[in-house]
């Protein structure tokens, strides 16, 4: 299966969001606290897009985490909720992406790394994970002010490098993701994270794999 250039999605799909989810949980003193929170915010990223605003993902997080802290009867100050929050810039990568990377690299593809955060917070999450020079391109929804899965989000990609659908691969540990980029006409390829699983209304995506490392040899 061939293609031009291969999308990849950022958070949990490259990084692990563990530390983030530790320190989310201790602030709340809660296990299930970031499976509360994190959720919410992807909802209102949507919410944000499907009624046609935008307000940028650091702004969206810090606006959810503050309307869940109720739900566990805590307070925090918005100085307080940043300095949680900042945990995101330091997350580690997965072991199967840098060698995962490497390959798709050494195989003359161009790699993408698209996230729904902002240009700054990408910039240094794929800096402190040390993988930022294995991308030609690195791009956040706020150029398009379009959260994924909204198609034009994809299609902005597409148009930015001259590339048809049918040319790239959206690489996501998201079903939504992976969702919303096979209805935009992308080729897909799911990474099976541990709790990750696929949404079955959906196409089935084009590779499966449970790591980056994986993907290279099911493109040649």
């Amino acid at each position: 299966m061939k293609s031009e250039i291969i999308i990849f999605d950022v958070n949990e799909t490259l990084l692990n969001l563990f530390p983030l989810k530790e320190e989310i949980n201790a602030a709340l003193e809660n296990e299930m606290g970031f499976e509360v929170w994190f959720p919410k915010l992807l909802h209102y990223s949507l919410v944000e897009t499907t009624t046609g605003n935008y307000k940028n993902f650091t702004e969206i997080a810090a606006a959810t985490f503050k309307m869940i802290a109720g739900k566990f009867d805590k307070s925090f100050t918005n100085s307080e909720i940043k300095n949680i929050l900042s945990e995101i810039t330091k997350l580690p990568p997965y072991p199967d992406v840098k060698p995962g990377l490497q390959q798709l690299k050494n195989s003359g593809y161009k790699l993408i790394a698209f996230s729904n955060g902002k240009p700054d917070v990408l910039k240094s999450q794929l800096e402190f994970a040390e993988i930022d020079s294995f991308f030609d391109g690195i791009h956040s929804v706020e150029e398009i002010e379009k959260y994924k899965p909204h198609p034009n989000s994809y299609q902005y990609i597409l148009s930015k490098y001259e590339t048809k659908a049918k040319n790239a691969l959206m690489v996501a540990a998201h079903a939504w993701d992976i969702l919303g980029a096979k209805r935009a006409n992308l080729k897909t390829c799911f990474i099976e994270r541990p709790g990750k699983s696929f949404y079955h209304l959906a196409k089935k995506p084009e590779i499966t794999v449970s790591g980056i490392d994986e993907i290279a040899e099911n493109l040649n």
